[in-house]
């Protein structure tokens, strides 16, 4: 074992003793260094004190000797593994293959087991419809710059028209989805137990009775009621009534004008009632003006914003007069969105030919498709 010089200092008591000793050789078993220092005279009595201190320190030896014992065979097995892999002949790059495939073999095993699961999500593709407008909104500004580009290298300015998306507000909440009925019923049976305290509280009512839970269905609910409860489908929706605003209750409807004030050579067409601005307006009195020049003064609106919500671009057909076009490449049109308040359409203010309808934006799309084609339809699908 290896003996700290300074214990036999501390041993002997004085410098010339321990200066004797780091002479004498440190690293030696304990029964010969206990002879060499009976050998020498003026160190007989250290002899003693090295018996002492190695009787001491034996026990915390051990455990170091056992600490580098354990070392020692973890990295025998070590070497041992890797003199196994040598002896098997696989080089360096099959090693990495091998771990390799084991990592890989490792991953698909967890993904397996992952698709086992029974989850709620169906992994269906994400982003749908974001992908679907962005698909059409970047070619409509790519085709809005070259009309751009196309009136500047004519020298032409562009007309400024206001048109007006008038709509009435859903009156009645839309239909549930099961799933929401299921919810609702789950709920309601649930409240029916109430709170509970612990007994000692004496919070607690008498014990509850079967007939205590029983939910009542929505039409028992309605036939208890002092009132008779208006029909969420109107006599509007089952005759097929456009011209009134008591129908499609569930959703929003949107006051159609079909009109040939725009300049079609086809004739009248269904569009949203709009009007030429004027310098001395802003483009909201231009809008207010469109509905009452279109529908009378009876119609009252509530307008949320001063701003317009959209802009489109309009071409003038070379086959329109000049007495239509007056020099102009275009039309810029601003749409506003308004709000029914009160009132409705005076049918004596339609011109020859006119006509009106309450249409939802599916009724709408639909009839824009038809006379216009599907780019002008998506754009009143998107703009609804």
């Amino acid at each position: 074992m290896s003996v700290c010089a300074n214990h036999f200092r501390r041993a002997l008591g004085s410098s010339s003793a321990a200066a004797a000793v780091r002479s004498t050789r440190l690293c030696m078993g304990t029964t010969t260094l206990k002879a060499s220092l009976s050998s020498i005279p003026a160190l007989s009595s250290a002899a003693a004190s090295v018996s002492v201190f190695s009787s001491e320190h034996a026990s915390s030896i051990s455990s170091s000797n056992t600490t580098i014992r354990q070392f020692a065979a973890a990295a025998k097995k070590s070497k041992s593994k890797k003199d196994s892999n040598d002896q098997n002949g696989l080089s360096y790059k099959e090693r990495k293959d091998a771990a390799k495939q084991k990592r890989r073999e490792a991953w698909q095993k967890k993904h397996d087991r992952i698709d086992r699961l029974a989850t709620r999500r169906d992994h269906s593709p994400k982003d749908v419809l974001k992908t679907q407008f962005r698909s059409w909104w970047d070619k409509e500004v790519m085709y809005h710059d070259v009309l751009r580009r196309a009136a500047k290298k004519e020298n032409k300015p562009w007309r400024i028209r206001v048109a007006v998306m008038v709509e009435r507000l859903p009156v009645v909440t839309p239909d549930m989805e099961d799933w929401e009925r299921d919810y609702i019923d789950l709920r309601d049976y649930i409240w029916t137990y109430g709170k509970e305290y612990p007994e000692e509280t004496g919070f607690m009512y008498a014990p509850d009775k079967p007939e205590d839970h029983i939910v009542p269905t929505d039409e028992e609910l309605l036939a208890g009621l002092p009132f008779q409860i208006a029909p969420r489908e109107t006599e509007a929706d089952a005759t097929g009534n456009v011209k009134t605003r008591d129908r499609q209750l569930k959703t929003r409807v949107y006051l159609a004008h079909r009109t040939d004030a725009e300049g079609n050579k086809s004739g009248p067409r269904w569009t949203l009632p709009s009007a030429l601005a004027s310098n001395d307006e802003t483009l909201l009195q231009t809008a207010q003006r469109a509905v009452s020049a279109s529908f009378g003064k009876d119609l009252e609106l509530w307008c949320p914003s001063n701003a317009p919500m959209t802009v489109n671009f309009r071409v003038y057909n070379k086959n329109l007069p000049e007495s239509f076009r007056e020099g102009y490449y275009g039309e810029k049109i601003f749409y506003y969105r308004v709000q029914h308040d009160q009132g409705d359409v005076d049918e004596s203010s339609l011109g020859n030919g006119e006509d009106y309808a309450w249409l939802t934006r599916e009724e709408m799309v639909e009839r824009v498709e038809e006379e216009r084609g599907k780019h002008q339809a998506k754009f009143f699908h998107y703009m609804l």
